[in-house]
């Protein structure tokens, strides 16, 4: 990996560390991350573009000496990440707030597909694996419902009347700031995705109550639109499904989806404040087993 990077991108590298597929290393103080790349890099560099172009920091993504932003290794493709900004500290609301930058173009709102198809193949293989893995069998029919209940609340928007903005793919809990100004993470979609990602994780862990999410819509000033797609995104189960993954790929015990499945009733009750919120303010669709 040291003559490769050298190769490629000119660097002498004297040691690195890795962590799962990410190769670490520090040169001058700066950090670098080579990282494995997914997807479609164009769309990736006009996203990193867009953060640039709006004046916001991002990690740097460091060019080839084929003047490529993808390095070819082992049959995955990798991207070189350079910090020139390391602060210490977790990702915290104002900090995704603050992150805000209305994106104009045209762009599409792709949750629906995107849960139906991840439903849709994890019924298939549930079906497949169930004799295995009796607490997923067990709880998936749950969260198949809190999904179901989330896409049907996306019937009652406009597509064409969505906001989007500087997103992430992901907010993770405790998560850091490094994490955070990594491209690789950004994408373009509504506002609500991160903030919504956000207090959902953060409840989920005892991080946040009640008072702080009202605090915070108080001054969001979310549109109807946008109240519906928040309540949908706390409504789908992102932190059941990511568990479920890790546990199919056995890089988790099938133990941990208790953890999950223990805070049903709590956040259902969440769910409910935070929907009479909504309903009361927004006057947003009525869900039946959300009223209190």
């Amino acid at each position: 990996m040291k003559n490769l990077i050298n190769y490629y991108y000119n660097l002498l590298v004297n040691d690195f560390k890795k962590v799962d597929d990410r190769f670490i290393f520090k040169i001058d103080g700066k950090t670098y991350e080579l990282v494995p790349f997914y997807g479609d890099i164009n769309e990736f560099y006009k996203n990193y573009l867009t953060i640039i172009n709006n004046n916001k920091y991002c990690h740097e993504v460091i060019l080839n000496k084929d003047k490529s932003l993808l390095t070819f290794y082992g049959n995955k493709s990798y991207l070189l990440i350079k910090e020139n900004i390391y602060i210490e500290k977790n990702v915290d609301i104002n900090e995704i707030v603050n992150y805000d930058i209305l994106i104009r173009g045209e762009y599409e709102l792709n949750w629906k597909k995107f849960w139906k198809e991840k439903i849709d193949y994890y019924e298939y293989q549930m079906n497949q694996l169930s004799f295995k893995y009796k607490s997923l069998k067990d709880s998936f029919n749950y969260y198949v419902g809190m999904t179901e209940s989330a896409i049907s609340l996306l019937n009652y928007i406009d597509d064409s009347e969505i906001d989007y903005y500087i997103c992430h793919k992901r907010i993770n809990y405790k998560e850091q700031l490094s994490e955070f100004f990594n491209p690789v993470n950004i994408m373009i979609d509504s506002r609500t995705r991160d903030i919504a990602e956000y207090v959902k994780i953060n409840y989920l862990n005892s991080n946040m109550d009640i008072s702080e999410v009202y605090f915070y819509l108080d001054r969001l000033n979310f549109n109807y639109i946008e109240s519906i797609l928040f309540l949908s995104r706390l409504l789908y189960p992102s932190y059941y499904f990511d568990i479920y993954d890790e546990i199919i790929q056995e890089k988790l015990s099938e133990e941990k989806i208790y953890n999950i499945i223990k805070k049903n009733t709590s956040y259902e009750i969440f769910l409910k404040q935070i929907y009479s919120y909504l309903r009361e303010r927004y006057n947003i669709p009525e869900i039946e087993w959300l009223n209190i």
